[in-house]
């Protein structure tokens, strides 16, 4: 029967498989194997890491801190002591493994990430930087690829050690003296760990974490607004179409004012306004509309 360690050690490789897929695999052998170190592990990155457990330091993650504006969206926050900045600018990432491969491959290249403040730590923030909003650390996506990468490491390191002790196993079975040699074999993450802070990621400009588009500028959005409603008599649109489109007006600009936007409201509205448009589009209040609605989104 096959090696489930040299099988482990195929997936660590193979780009194509998940590591959420190759921790689960790994679980079975350290289970197997009655490694409870490794299992702990292995059972923090699929399950994630509460605030009060340890977060190993590879999931530190560092950036800039950035503040909501309601007029200009988000902004770099300024800091009088050098210290703080650099204590604030880095933090400990705890989410499953899971999660993080979920946001990567939900979003571009050149999608960036924010991890909120505690809202404790924001109140402190504000006060002292006279700013009351929210604030988040912005981060990269090579970032979360750098932590993942970290896992795939370890794992194929570990299922290597195992097979220099003599540990391969038949199928999922492993002998008395497999067991035996596996306890000094065993990788050692003791090393990895320290204290957890600021345990959710988020993608940037989105407290959806599954939405990968960015919030569109908030004066550009409110100057759409003031326009939609300057040019909404002049669309011959039906009395439940005007009267839609004014309810999706107000739900964008309060959207707009939040200091906590919902990206996925935002989207689903814009998309409710551009339907509405395009039947109305005919005439040059319509048109004119639908240009700045696309100016607003970047396109």
């Amino acid at each position: 029967m096959a090696s489930i360690v040299l099988e482990l050690q195929q997936d660590a490789l193979d780009r194509t498989v998940r590591v959420s897929d190759l921790l689960r695999k790994a679980l079975v052998v350290a289970r197997k194997l009655g490694l409870t170190e490794i299992q702990g592990w292995l059972e923090h990155e699929l399950n994630g890491y509460a605030a009060s457990e340890q977060c190993p330091q590879y999931r530190e993650v560092t950036g800039r801190v950035m503040g909501w504006n309601p007029y200009r969206g988000w902004i770099p926050v300024g800091f009088n002591d050098a210290e703080d900045q650099k204590r604030l600018s880095a933090r400990k990432c705890g989410q499953s493994i899971a999660e993080l491969e979920s946001l990567v491959t939900d979003s571009g290249r050149d999608s960036g990430y924010h991890m909120p403040f505690p809202v404790d730590q924001t109140l402190r923030l504000s006060s002292g930087l006279e700013l009351r909003t929210q604030l988040s650390l912005f981060t990269q996506r090579s970032a979360l690829v750098g932590i993942i990468d970290s896992v795939r490491n370890t794992v194929l390191d570990w299922a290597l050690k195992l097979e220099e002790g003599g540990v391969l196993g038949e199928g999922l079975t492993f002998s008395p003296t497999e067991k035996a040699a596996a306890a000094t074999a065993t990788h050692n993450v003791t090393n990895f760990y320290g204290a957890v802070s600021g345990v959710q990621v988020q993608q940037a400009g989105s407290n959806a974490i599954q939405l990968s588009t960015t919030l569109p500028d908030p004066e550009a959005l409110g100057a759409f607004l003031e326009q939609i409603r300057a040019e909404t008599p002049k669309l011959g649109l039906s009395t439940e179409l005007q009267a839609e489109l004014v309810a999706e007006a107000d739900t964008l600009e309060i959207q707009a004012r939040s200091p906590r936007p919902k990206p996925t409201i935002i989207k689903e509205s814009l998309r409710s306004v551009r339907t509405i448009l395009e039947g109305a589009a005919g005439g040059a209040a319509g048109q004119a509309l639908l240009v700045g609605l696309t100016k607003l989104l970047g396109g």
